[in-house]
């Protein structure tokens, strides 16, 4: 019996008719589509029993897509919304990006993607604001019967923070452009890992995404957008050359510990996905992903340093208005008394461990925690990142 796969071309027509476009042109994202999906075909060894959901999944990031092209061709002028000095917040995958995300979203001055926003950014929330509360309570709705459907996304739900209306990170919008490293978690798919870090294919992304958050921008007030994910690094050079006024904040944390963490969440999300979960291959492939970003990181930093500021993960996670100071500071952004009083209520309402805890060790997929202090070398003495491991 020939095995079941994922074809680009019913992706194609199922996201024309959830989109009700008839013959949608893809043109602009073949390679990247096609990309994704051989890696996933030829490389994932999905199992048979999501292969659906994965496939429905690749069709609505479609839709979405099709759905902002269509808009934009309607009202040309969202290609003239200004994006004022957005502010990106990245570092290590599991460095608490999510947890100072939350951090700014009591300041009225800036503006977060909402979930909601990612998941369906049409019609435009600007253009249709009587459409937001229905969409927001349809994605709590979904979100919930997902979880109480699978155990691999309840758990997610306990180790990342996420809300239907809460600040979200960039990945629904990055999904769009089916040049979404961060698949690499889900599924094992190191052809595609890799081909994600092409330049151009990068910088044709962010100018999408770009364009999203002018559609999401249009008719509504103008807001400073704080931008979050941490899979940001792969591309620092490309934001900057789409958003020449960029600002970057970024989380530091214990490569060692936060590499752990990482192998811990993908085999969780691969066992979902793949009958192939190798923890020894988990290790390595997540390793090599760490790396690429830090690596990025670097050199970036060498010669934009300017335009960075860096927050300790344990700063933030034990005194959070002392590390938001520092950050807005190092970006010339005064702190308001309301807005430091707003992050310490917020801090107490939700204090760690609140939705869940995460457990992992290094040694069950194969590493050994002073061979990565040394691969991690060149990270931790530029930044002087203190071992979490020394420290308990």
């Amino acid at each position: 019996m020939a095995k079941l796969q994922i074809k680009t071309e019913e992706l194609i027509k199922e996201a024309g008719a959830l989109a009700s476009i008839n013959n949608p042109d893809v043109s602009m994202l073949q390679t990247n589509l096609d990309l994704l999906v051989d890696a996933i075909n030829s490389e994932a060894d999905l199992r048979e029993v999501v292969l659906p959901m994965v496939s429905h999944s690749l069709a609505k990031s479609l839709r979405n897509r099709l759905e902002v092209e269509q808009w934009v061709r309607d009202y040309p002028e969202i290609r003239n919304e200004t994006i004022a000095q957005p502010i990106f917040l990245t570092g290590l995958p599991r460095s608490g990006t999510t947890y100072f995300q939350y951090l700014f979203d009591p300041e009225p001055s800036m503006r977060m993607l909402r979930y909601w926003e990612g998941e369906r950014p049409c019609p435009p929330p600007g253009f249709a604001p009587e459409t937001i509360p229905g969409r927001i309570e349809w994605c709590a709705e979904e979100r919930a019967a997902a979880q109480q459907k699978d155990s691999v996304r309840a758990k997610i739900a306990q180790i990342h923070l996420s809300d239907a209306d809460g600040p979200e990170e960039c990945l629904k919008l990055i999904d769009q452009t089916f040049l979404n490293v961060g698949h690499y978690w889900t599924f094992r798919v190191p052809s595609y890992f890799n081909a994600c870090l092409d330049e151009q294919a990068l910088l044709q992304a962010y100018e999408y995404h770009k364009l999203a958050l002018q559609l999401l921008q249009w008719r509504s007030n103008k807001q400073r957008w704080v931008l979050k994910w941490p899979c940001h690094l792969v591309a620092l050079e490309q934001i900057l050359q789409v958003h020449p006024e960029a600002r970057f904040v970024v989380t530091h944390r214990d490569p060692v510990q936060a590499l752990a963490s990482n192998c811990s969440l993908a085999t969780l999300l691969r066992r979902g996905t793949s009958n192939h979960v190798d923890p020894h291959e988990v290790g390595n492939q997540m390793l090599d992903m760490l790396l690429a970003y830090l690596e990025r990181l670097v050199a970036f930093d060498e010669k934009h340093g300017d335009r960075m500021a860096h927050v300790a993960y344990q700063t933030a996670v034990e005194q959070p208005e002392v590390a938001m100071e520092q950050a807005l500071s190092a970006l010339g952004i005064p702190m308001s008394a309301s807005f430091a009083e707003a992050i310490q209520s917020w801090r107490r309402d939700n204090p760690p461990g609140k939705r869940g805890t995460h457990d992992y060790a290094l040694e069950d997929y194969g590493l050994d925690a002073d061979e990565m202090k040394e691969r991690f070398a060149f990270y931790i003495n530029r930044y002087d990142i203190p071992s979490e491991r020394e420290s308990l």
